[in-house]
């Protein structure tokens, strides 16, 4: 396969987290492909039946939702190690209800939900990695339901600088505030009360 140093450093960070033996890993690479995607690109929109695992290698990309008077709501940030997928279409082959867009110029390494369901089904070693990634979703998304519901805008901004200092260093002011659920004058506020204005730039 191309792109065999991008594919070595996937394997590498990929297997610190799961038990696979050399079979298997073979197995997984042989069913799927290494996708790049340009900024701005779109990997499945709202609607689709998101029907593949994507595997963030490289670059930034978000997942986001359009309220009907088309405003857009952030819903997550996928960065190296991350996941992208929609578990209703992906489990339950359901239109995904969220767009998934590239912020950056990235790389994904990308296989459909068949070809791994085959694996979990066939190699123990894919068995556990495939209900870990799904329990990881899925609690990753009861983080976030929590974290809207109980914290403060001030708190939640806080939280985003400690988790994701190099993305509050280079998004845009309206991809930050979007992800807080408030306005970027409200955020610009937040800034000025903790002491922590600098050069965003709205891009």
């Amino acid at each position: 396969m191309e792109d065999s140093q991008p594919l070595s450093l996937f394997e590498k960070g990929f297997r610190k987290r799961f038990t696979l033996s050399d079979e298997e890993w073979n197995a997984f690479i042989e069913k799927g492909m290494l996708r790049t995607f340009t900024k701005g690109e779109v990997l499945f929109h709202a609607g689709d039946v998101a029907d593949k695992l994507r595997f963030v290698c490289s670059g930034t990309f978000c997942n986001y939702y359009l309220t009907p008077d088309g405003t857009r709501r952030n819903k997550s940030f996928l960065q190296t190690g991350d996941v992208s997928a929609s578990l209703s279409s992906f489990v339950a082959l359901r239109p995904s209800r969220f767009t998934c867009e590239a912020l950056t110029d990235g790389m994904c390494f990308e296989i459909s939900a068949s070809c791994l369901t085959q694996l979990s089904e066939g190699r123990s070693g894919w068995k556990d990695a495939f209900l870990a990634m799904v329990t990881a979703l899925a609690m990753k998304k009861e983080q976030r339901e929590a974290d809207l519901l109980l914290l403060s805008p001030t708190e939640l901004y806080l939280q985003f600088v400690d988790g994701h200092p190099d993305l509050a260093d280079s998004l845009p002011n309206y991809h930050i505030a979007s992800y807080l659920g408030i306005t970027e004058v409200s955020l610009s506020r937040i800034r000025a009360k903790l002491g922590m204005q600098n050069a965003y730039q709205r891009q």
